[in-house]
């Protein structure tokens, strides 16, 4: 990918200790090998069970019995940058929001063409656990189209729980503006979709027997929710949203 970007090769280098190759402008490249039935505990320097915190916002449990590598050389650039990415920031989460959010956006389009403008994973969901799609009603057949939007969400991404529908004049990367929708329209009774009984990513801790025998058999399954803040096409003209007047010689306020 990075050389169809730049579309020009990736330039390698020869390992110093190692037969392989990398990246030549890598920041940092560590060499080394994996040491042969040698295993360390995970959390061998605090001993709490847990390691280090994953993309739902809680701590992962920590492996007992991880490789172990032996480190034999390190390269680096001139004045390199060390990049650390650490959960659940939200440089974390986007890595798997952004991906998510375009095989969703794939997906739909091809199912049901036009109907889904745009899909984001706020870092709220960790990128994976919740999406929000803007959603175009040309007419009264596509009334019901957003709810068949957010079970095509669901086919293309296991592990997604929750998904809002909004209307397209919606900005879906506020969540002020997401919020605001589902405090004015949505109503509980009418526009709640709930799905039990269904697989999701075992790192959400509420995703255990435990916590919902009746739905939950095994971790990793839960209940999925569909939050459809989308206005009913028929009553379209009773959420046109309070219109600001247009400042066009707004270059004289910035005298």
């Amino acid at each position: 990918m990075a050389g169809a970007i730049r579309q020009e090769p990736v330039q390698l280098v020869q390992g110093l200790t190692v037969d392989e190759k990398a990246l030549a402008r890598a920041e940092y490249t560590l060499e080394g090998y994996i040491m042969p039935n040698e295993r360390i505990q995970e959390d061998i320097n605090t001993h709490t069970g847990k390691a280090m915190p994953e993309f739902p916002g809680y701590d992962g449990d920590a492996n007992p019995a991880l490789q172990v590598i032996k480190v034999t050389a390190v390269t680096h650039r001139k004045d390199p940058i060390m990049q650390s990415v650490i959960g659940p920031s939200e440089e974390h989460v986007s890595m798997a929001g952004i991906p998510t959010e375009a095989s969703i956006l794939s997906l739909t389009n091809r199912a049901i063409p036009g109907k889904v403008l745009n899909v984001y994973n706020p870092p709220a969901g960790g990128g994976k656990l919740m999406t929000i799609m803007q959603i175009h009603k040309e007419n009264e057949a596509d009334e019901g189209i957003q709810r068949q939007a957010a079970l095509l969400a669901f086919s293309s991404f296991k592990e997604l729980k929750t998904v809002f529908l909004v209307d397209e004049d919606v900005d879906i990367f506020d969540m002020n503006d997401v919020v605001w929708t589902i405090n004015t329209r949505f109503q509980a009774d009418q526009d709640i979709m709930v799905l039990p009984g269904m697989r999701n990513h075992p790192l959400d801790p509420s995703e255990r027997p435990e916590y919902d025998p009746k739905s939950i058999r095994t971790r990793g399954m839960s209940s999925k929710l569909v939050i459809d803040g989308t206005v009913p096409f028929d009553m379209k003209d009773q959420f046109e949203r309070a219109q600001f007047k247009e400042v066009k010689d707004w270059k004289k306020y910035l005298e």
